[in-house]
């Protein structure tokens, strides 16, 4: 018995109309068409490091460690975010080898779930800076090419922010909220023309800033962080990582 397919295996079918609109039409796998990468933390770790990302920033205090308690959090290959102090954390980032281009299609998506959404940070997203001082430096405003999504410290409402050679854009509010203790699919959306962020699979904000703003012809480096608010206890869950880019 044979298995047919209605279009090439490496493309997604998922209507544009639909949830998930940004997947649509973008590929599934590694092809001439599509560059895609896609982590679900199952490997080995070093320090704080899962492999194949290039190096982690950690707070005095922070851990990033492979989850392996059983249950709906642990074994299934989950990163955890911890810290023992308050306005701590961890990002872990890739090498400086992806770049948004105009007229090319990207999309970046997480899974996260952080213990108290609004007492913490989760970011993710591309950007220029790695060697810093602070695993939140790396998606604050003062970076020179970045482009980020996610909830701020004192905030459930999710957050973009696209900045090119320090241009001076401001970060944008969107209209949905993350729940405390709750799986999101988080995604940042480029068409090659609008940059979008989704909140499981639905636009909670198109950037409404000049294209200029947006940091196209750059290298950058994917990156995912999490920083704990006035609370030193709280935790962060990462389940995986897609990356898909138009080549």
């Amino acid at each position: 018995m044979s298995t047919g397919f209605t279009v090439p295996i490496v493309h997604s079918p998922v209507s544009p109309s639909k949830a998930y609109s940004y997947r649509s039409k973008m590929g599934l796998v590694p092809s001439a068409e599509f560059f895609v990468f896609h982590d679900d933390f199952v490997g080995a770790m070093t320090t704080n490091v899962p492999v194949g990302w290039d190096a982690t920033l950690i707070d005095t205090g922070a851990t990033v460690v492979a989850d392996t308690t059983a249950g709906s959090l642990g074994a299934t290959g989950v990163l955890l975010f911890d810290s023992d102090g308050a306005t701590e954390g961890a990002t872990i980032y890739g090498e400086k080898s992806l770049q948004l281009t105009a007229g090319k299609r990207f999309f970046m998506e997480i899974r996260f779930q952080s213990e108290l959404v609004a007492d913490s940070d989760v970011q993710f997203g591309l950007s220029a800076l790695t060697a810093v001082t602070n695993p939140e430096d790396i998606w604050q405003t003062d970076a020179a090419d970045v482009v980020a999504f996610g909830v701020l410290d004192g905030d459930a409402t999710v957050t973009m922010l696209a900045d090119k050679s320090n241009s001076g854009s401001t970060a944008e509010l969107g209209t949905r909220d993350l729940v405390d203790a709750t799986w999101h699919t988080l995604a940042i959306g480029y068409d090659g023309s609008k940059l979008r962020g989704y909140v499981d699979g639905k636009l909670a904000l198109t950037w409404a800033q000049a294209s200029t703003t947006i940091p196209t012809g750059v290298a950058l480096a994917p990156f995912v962080g999490w920083r704990n608010g006035s609370a030193a206890t709280t935790e962060g869950h990462l389940d995986y990582v897609r990356i898909c880019i138009e080549r």
